[in-house]
């Protein structure tokens, strides 16, 4: 939302959380039995990366807090060799409106391998855990204010893991 005066214009940022931090218990079930899972952030849209907002500072942010509550993450090299490859995908899409302000969408989806019931010869990669939200942000504050946003879905992340595989 924008607010002006005749002396000053300030923006405020809506924050929309289009998913419940409690997941379902068929996603949470898709959970078991990882050991580890990889992690990919998506490409993402050169004014984006212009203003700042870096593949590489988002991908270290994930790995960072996996690996601080203690969950496993896979190499590229070792992914591959890993029944299921589970990825855990960091996916930022950003739209820059005039003003300057960034709206974008933060999707983080574990993708696998998965069988079809239908057809048990056939195999797809197919996200079985997810969350979404949506934000705002101006240019000088992109990361830090894309960050703020996927910080707490990986920590759902982190949670329903934990609740799949206590030990």
């Amino acid at each position: 939302m924008f607010s002006c005066r005749i002396s000053s214009c300030s923006v405020g940022f809506y924050q929309s959380r289009l998913f419940p931090f409690s997941k379902r218990e068929s996603e949470v079930n898709t959970l078991k039995g990882l050991q580890g899972v990889g992690v990919a952030v998506e490409d993402i849209g050169a004014d984006a990366v212009t203003d700042g907002l870096d593949k590489a500072k988002l991908l270290a942010s994930v790995i960072q807090k996996l690996k601080t509550a203690k969950i496993k993450v896979y190499t590229d090299i070792e992914l591959p060799t890993v029944s299921g490859q589970p990825t855990l995908v960091v996916n930022i899409n950003t739209v820059k409106h005039p003003g300057p302000i960034y709206i974008f969408t933060a999707a983080l989806d574990l993708d696998q391998i998965v069988i079809l019931e239908r057809n048990k010869g056939l195999t797809a990669v197919s996200p079985t855990w997810s969350v979404l939200t949506t934000g705002g942000s101006v240019p000088g504050n992109l990361i830090e204010d894309a960050l703020s946003f996927i910080d707490p879905m990986v920590d759902s992340f982190i949670a329903d893991y934990k609740k799949a595989n206590p030990n």
